[in-house]
């Protein structure tokens, strides 16, 4: 049988590694071990350009090499390879490309031109880092009506007309919904921003230093996505004196501020559309003579009209309308610097692939302009490197616009491996597919996760089972990017996907075993600089996920992980990973040549300065 080699990411197959600025030289190699060849080419394309087939030069011991030169512009390139060879005076074609599974490193041979799995190679404008309080930050995402009541005797500042305050802060969220299932009264606790004011120190002394809070502006819901006023605090959650005053104390304590932008959509309950006649305002929904008629898209006035996923309480913004850009990010009173100018650290950009690149590149431009270190990240479920949206492919990681993702696919990566609905293997391939998609500062800038307003609970997704969530939170601290806890996380609250998800925070009933253990993590992720800039490896044998961070000989931290129910004996000579940093020479180097794990162990090994 044929034996042909490549491995993306192997400084022996390609060089150098990962995503690369544009106008790069890569330089490819290929090892074939056929019995005569006839010529061997790397067969590239630029998306949705142009496609090159280019001959590769025999060098020694079977490899072919070739120097490609990323001249197309920024974007992605798609490769495999193709062999020629002779075969009963016919000349046959084989392929070469990336594993059926598309994860990167060893591909595999193909027969026919129609299966095979091409590689990705990104390529960048320039490199983009965002400021350093960011990216040696630990975060913490607070849903504002959750968190805590800072009034006097828990006092509900304006309660909204038609809903309902819950009893206590114990009680279980639920929705009131009518027939066909619109809901009939948002529902409150009562949390706002002084009560995030009176709990900064606990946040400081649990080692936060980004507070990233969901949509805090007027609007009809406890969620506040359907935004009523951008310009407006919500005044359940304070106004704009006590939010200038949680900027200057949360500073104060060294954490900056991070806001949750909503741009795609108002509320159809807004001064803009004004559905319900709420404001004084004359609303794109009551008139055409609205100044905020293009604002909207009707298909048939007024009750036919573009919404977020046909959701009729959010009427979708015409984004790229000259007075919607100049009201969200362009003009000198927008949204963005009216804002940012108050002290913010920077922005989440809510459902970013709604938003077209022009219209990120204008928001990151208004705020560059605003404030001195900001940071944007966007909301993309997916790998961002290659996100398509609308038939668009998106280019909003290859720089001047988001600094990086909100790391969703780092989640999947860890309850799945936890739930054992994928292997070590599988967990260690796919983390390292992201290394190699991404630019290499937007995959240190990625906003890393374990749960958010939009998914279960992370002690709800790992069943439940504590010694999971440990192994989780240590995920969360110790893999690339910015570490973020949703509210409650740390406490051990527990709920599936919303509204369960969205419990007060159980203050003086916290589950203390698993607070301890996101201090002990924040505290290591805060001191050790491996875990903050060190490169990024991962690793498995059959029942053990292994990280390395790494700065140097002097400097690192390795994390193992015992995903299974029984005790395990991790010894280096299972690991297949094959990278050109040898993890197997460096671990034995290390004194970690076999280590026993306990079961659901978590095994730390650093070295610091």
């Amino acid at each position: 049988m044929e034996k042909i080699t490549y491995n993306s990411w192997s400084n022996n197959y390609k060089t150098p590694f990962g995503a690369l600025k544009v106008d790069s030289q890569v330089v490819f190699t290929i090892n074939c071990q056929l019995p005569a060849i006839h010529a061997v080419y790397l067969m590239i394309h630029k998306d949705f350009g142009q496609s090159f087939q280019i001959e590769m030069e025999a060098v020694k011991e079977g490899n072919y090499q070739t120097t490609f030169e990323l001249s197309e512009g920024s974007g992605l390139y798609f490769y495999y390879f193709k062999i020629d060879y002779p075969l009963n005076n016919h000349v046959e074609t084989l392929y070469y490309g990336n594993n059926r599974y598309q994860l990167g490193g060893l591909g595999e041979t193909y027969y026919e031109i129609e299966d095979i799995k091409q590689y990705q190679l990104t390529s960048y404008l320039y490199d983009d880092p965002a400021p350093e309080w960011y990216r040696s930050g630990v975060a913490y995402q607070i849903f504002v009506d959750r968190f805590y009541n800072g009034n006097e005797k828990g006092i509900v500042s304006h309660p909204k007309k038609n809903s309902f305050i819950y009893a206590s802060p114990e009680d279980d969220p639920v929705y009131l919904k009518d027939e066909i299932g619109d809901i009939m009264r948002w529902e409150f606790f009562g949390g706002n921003l002084k009560g995030i004011i009176q709990k900064l120190p606990y946040l400081a002394n649990l080692g936060i230093t980004i507070l990233y809070l969901n949509p805090i502006f007027e609007a009809r819901s406890n969620h506040k996505y359907d935004t009523g006023d951008f310009l407006k605090i919500d005044p359940m959650f304070g106004d704009e004196a006590i939010f200038k005053e949680l900027i200057e104390q949360a500073r104060a304590l060294g954490i900056h501020i991070i806001l949750d932008g909503v741009f795609n959509h108002t509320g159809a309950d807004s001064r803009y559309f004004n559905r319900y006649g709420t404001y004084d305002d004359l609303g794109a929904y009551q008139s055409r003579e609205s100044e905020y008629a293009d604002w909207y898209t009707f298909d048939q006035f007024p009750e036919e009209y573009q919404s977020w996923w046909g959701i009729k309480d959010v009427p979708t913004l015409n984004k790229e309308t000259p007075a919607v850009q100049n009201f969200i990010y362009a003009g000198k009173d927008s949204v963005i610097r009216t804002w940012s100018k108050l002290g913010l650290g920077g922005w989440r950009i809510d459902v970013a692939d709604e938003l077209s690149d022009s219209f990120l590149a204008g928001i990151r431009k208004a705020l560059e302009e605003t404030i001195a270190e900001p940071v944007l990240i966007g909301e993309v479920w997916e790998d961002a490197s290659n996100k398509i949206a609308y038939e668009q492919r998106r280019h909003y990681l290859e720089g001047g616009m988001l600094h990086g993702a909100m790391n969703y696919p780092f989640r999947e990566i860890i309850i799945g491996v936890l739930n054992h609905t994928i292997t070590t293997k599988e967990a260690a391939l796919r983390s390292m597919h992201l290394k190699e998609n991404y630019p290499p500062e937007a995959f240190k800038n990625n906003f890393n996760n374990i749960g958010t307003h939009d998914t279960a609970r992370i002690l709800t997704a790992v069943q439940n089972n504590v010694p999971a969530l440990k192994q989780a939170l240590a995920l969360l601290f110790a893999l690339p990017g910015i570490p973020c806890l949703y509210y409650g996380d740390e406490a051990g609250v527990e709920g599936g996907e919303d509204p369960a998800n969205r419990k007060m925070f159980p203050w003086g009933r916290e589950n203390k075993t698993i607070q301890s253990y996101a201090y002990e993590w924040i505290a290591l992720r805060r001191e050790e600089a491996a875990l903050q800039e060190g490169d990024y490896y991962a690793f498995s044998t059959r029942k053990v996920l292994g990280i390395v961070r790494y700065l140097s000989e002097e400097e690192y931290l390795v994390l193992l992980i015992n995903v299974s129910d029984q005790e395990v004996t991790f010894t280096t000579k299972e690991i297949t990973a094959d990278y050109s940093f040898d993890i197997q020479a460096f671990l034995t180097k290390q004194g970690l040549a076999e280590k026993t794990i306990p079961a659901q162990g978590i095994q730390v090994i650093k070295k610091s300065r």
